[in-house]
């Protein structure tokens, strides 16, 4: 995947800066299974940047549509379910310009897997209502950024995360995402054992970051931002030790939008049994702002149009004390 894409937070990563090696996520250091929020949750939270919570969304036939969705719009048979030696057959130079339009990209075994449209892919009943909108998913929400919460009317899509081949070479692509956001949640579709593409972060690298945004919650990083932005990621990625999140299908892994992230590599083709590793990432904000496009940095109608959440009028410059400023934490 490119991620060279000239955005602020897409920048190319300094030629000095050396990834940490990653660790895998412990659940010893957050909350359980609960809906409800404990005092640690939150302080995890708020330190951290990331929360899971495992076996929130119990929607099973759900997941089994998701999966079988995948399948389903494979263009032309390029990757076949029951065939994982199809998956990593160069299959992002069989992938044309008409297959990005119809069913998202597909970039060296990284797919996102959406469309446009007010029936495109992210819209589906089965993502929308049973797991983007799932009760226990939405009073997590709701704990967090206060009520009321919108309703999600799309998720981003179905991000899938297919083996690399044993022999090639794989990289991290750290970014934050370039967008307005409240909070941010990665539904776990399918089992992610240990190193097999789960979702990625930097710990703490919101509270860094936070600073160097236009506004609190919103998509912009101005020119006079960009640099200092540039160096703080550069700083934070030499020095914090990226964690690996795992997970069975309906954990939700809950994160602040301004978290260094990335889609984690995948191994399992070293591995007797190959897998694909399957998020639904969804997006939630407050109802009661207002509310709007950003035709130029999105989201918007041309631009990120497959993100639900927008910018609003009264959100406000970041400064020191003002990063929790529109939660309910």
């Amino acid at each position: 995947m490119d991620y060279n894409t000239g955005r602020p937070t897409t920048q190319p990563i300094g030629d000095d800066v050396v990834l940490r090696e990653t660790v895998i996520h412990s659940d010893a250091l957050t909350g359980g299974r609960s809906a409800d929020l404990s005092e640690e949750d939150i302080n995890y939270f708020k330190t951290q940047g990331f929360l899971v919570k495992r076996g929130l969304v119990d929607e099973p036939l759900a997941f089994d549509k998701v999966i079988d969705h995948i399948w389903k719009n494979v263009p032309r048979d390029i990757m076949q379910r029951d065939n994982p030696g199809s998956w990593t057959d160069k299959t992002h130079e069989k992938w044309t310009e008409q297959d990005h339009a119809r069913v998202g990209l597909l970039a060296y075994g990284n797919w996102k897997m959406r469309s446009k449209g007010e029936d495109g892919i992210g819209t589906e009943s089965f993502l929308v209502d049973r797991i983007a909108n799932h009760p226990d998913l939405r009073g997590v929400v709701e704990a967090l950024i206060g009520s009321p919460v919108q309703p999600v009317r799309r998720v981003r899509g179905i991000y899938c995360v297919f083996p690399k081949p044993p022999t090639a070479e794989a990289r991290y692509g750290p970014h934050a995402d370039y967008m307005a956001a409240h909070l941010s949640a990665m539904v776990v579709a399918d089992s992610i054992p240990p190193r097999a593409g789960g979702f990625t972060v930097w710990p703490g690298s919101h509270l860094r970051l936070h600073m160097h945004w236009d506004t609190v919650l919103g998509g912009r990083i101005s020119n006079e931002n960009s640099e200092g932005y540039r160096q703080e990621r550069d700083a934070i990625l030499s020095k914090v030790v990226p964690v690996e999140l795992t997970g069975e299908a309906g954990d939700v892994i809950f994160w602040h939008p301004r978290l260094l992230h990335s889609a984690g590599i995948n191994h399992s083709a070293e591995w007797d049994e190959p897998l694909v590793r399957v998020i639904v990432p969804c997006d939630y904000q407050q109802d009661h702002h207002t509310y709007f496009d950003d035709d130029e940095f999105g989201p918007g109608p041309d631009y990120q149009w497959w993100v639900d959440t927008r910018n609003f009028r009264e959100d406000v410059a970041p400064s020191k004390d003002n990063l929790w400023s529109h939660w309910g934490i």
